[in-house]
């Protein structure tokens, strides 16, 4: 691996950087214009004639911190390209780095150097130069990301620099989110802007991100900018179970039994140690042999454990019929992904189901929301339903920490829970003679999994 120096001062960067300086100066000066162009992590703001300059000394520790963070990145992402001078050093730090450079190319203020100019001279070279490494997108920073992240052509994102504009990069994470890979870096441009460093803190306390580790590393902070780690593996890493003591838990499940079968260890480990409150949406269908039980066994075994239920009436368990005409999933396993045939706004029940989960959400104020997951678990459609509302739900009631089971989604890293088998083998006895999960579920007494899920404010 290169040193920063090494890189800098290769042959090969330098001709480069004069290459690219060369082209952004002659698009201006072909205009009638100065030769001026936004800050950037090689040359400071409206610095005019930069091309003639040598590298802005300020900017050192973000080129060192970028060189970085290329050296162990596969795909990088800059919002707000500019003249390409992030991406040529990184694509320099690295030989086996691909990058994707995002801007929308035009001048919204007066004040602005003019980027309708400069930034398609500027990608124009680096896409003549980097035919197989580069690609760039002509699109708002949001917009952008979401094209990127619905066609990552260079696979799994790792490293993104975002460095447009300050009001919304909770936004513009939430739009690259699903092309990430499990583990990368977030440079954060203009960090000595309020908006911008109010947005990391929020990242973090989501579990989104967090902060970088030194070893090995160049300082990851300045006043220009700041690097946190990103992605899936972050966030499923940012819940333990030592950070259940003291926190005001809610467990919200479909069916009375669900809090026993997905979450009943847990309950028994959780129940001195914090302030749990179970909260069943859905009565029991009539028709069961277990219809006029069910309810009370789930008021027993909370008491059992040592935590609080309540049990809704407005929703009642029942056939799957209507709900396979708005939910549906691409095989029979109950581990493939979901889609909606319609918006589930459209069923009649979702409107009370929402409302009453953000009501719940407002009463008790929980630090720690526990439900069901994307999959429904084994593919039970009440439950992806309950999911689905669950995250609206905490969206709107700006809930940080949302969990959801792990069973039917293995692939995915969580929190893994191991428990006194014997005690929850016992707690069985509750829904006992009329029903006998231990039979029906084959996953009951394998240790429990939480997956945290990505929430993002609105």
């Amino acid at each position: 691996m290169q040193s920063y120096d090494d890189v800098i001062t290769s042959k090969g960067f330098l001709s480069d950087l004069k290459a690219l300086n060369t082209v952004i100066a002659q698009s201006l000066t072909d205009a009638g214009l100065p030769v001026i162009m936004n800050g950037n992590v090689c040359y400071s703001d409206k610095d005019e004639d930069f091309n003639k300059g040598t590298l802005s000394s300020l900017m050192e520790p973000k080129r060192k911190a970028l060189v970085a963070m290329a050296q162990r990145s596969r795909c990088f992402v800059e919002v707000g390209i500019a003249g390409g001078h992030a991406v040529l050093l990184a694509l320099h730090a690295n030989p086996d780095l691909k990058a994707i450079g995002i801007d929308l190319a035009v001048q919204a203020k007066p004040s602005w150097p003019r980027v309708d100019i400069f930034v398609p001279a500027a990608t124009e070279w680096l896409l003549k130069r980097f035919p197989d490494r580069f690609r760039f997108v002509k699109q708002d920073a949001i917009d952008g990301l979401r094209e990127v992240a619905s066609a990552p052509v260079f696979g799994p994102v790792d490293m993104i620099h975002l460095d447009g504009g300050k009001l919304n990069r909770m936004e513009e994470l939430a739009a690259i989110w699903p092309a990430l890979a499990e583990r990368g870096y977030l440079m954060q441009g203009d960090y000595k802007n309020g908006n911008v460093r109010a947005s990391t803190r929020a990242m973090i306390e989501y579990g989104l991100a967090r902060e970088v580790p030194e070893e090995d590393l160049p300082p990851m902070r300045h006043r220009t900018f700041k690097v946190v780690e990103i992605g899936p593996s972050v966030l499923a890493q940012s819940v333990r179970l030592q950070d259940f003591r003291g926190k005001r838990v809610l467990l919200c499940t479909a069916h009375q039994d669900d809090e026993l079968l997905f979450a009943g260890g847990l309950l028994s480990k959780i129940a001195r140690k914090a302030q749990v409150h179970v909260t069943c949406f859905f009565r029991p269908m009539k028709g069961r042999a277990d219809s006029d039980t069910r309810i009370a066994a789930m008021q027993r075994l909370c008491a059992d454990v040592g935590v609080s239920c309540t049990q809704y009436p407005f929703a009642v368990e029942a056939p799957y019929r209507r709900l396979r005409r708005y939910i549906v999933q691409d095989d029979t396993d109950g581990a493939a992904p979901v889609s909606l045939l319609r918006p589930l706004e459209s069923h009649g029940l979702y409107p009370t189901l929402l409302e009453t989960a953000i009501s719940t959400l407002r009463l008790y104020e929980p630090d720690i929301v526990i439900t069901h997951n994307p999959v429904g678990e084994y593919g039970h459609l009440e439950h992806i339903f309950l999911h689905r509302t669950m995250m609206e739900a905490a969206r709107r009631a700006n809930i940080t920490t949302l969990l959801t089971f792990g069973a039917g989604q293995e692939h995915r890293a969580g929190l893994s829970v191991t428990y006194d088998t014997r005690r929850k083998k016992r707690l069985f006895k509750h829904y006992k003679p009329q029903g006998d999960g231990l039979k029906m579920y084959d996953f009951a007494l394998d240790p429990e999994r939480f997956v945290r899920e990505p929430l993002f404010p609105t």
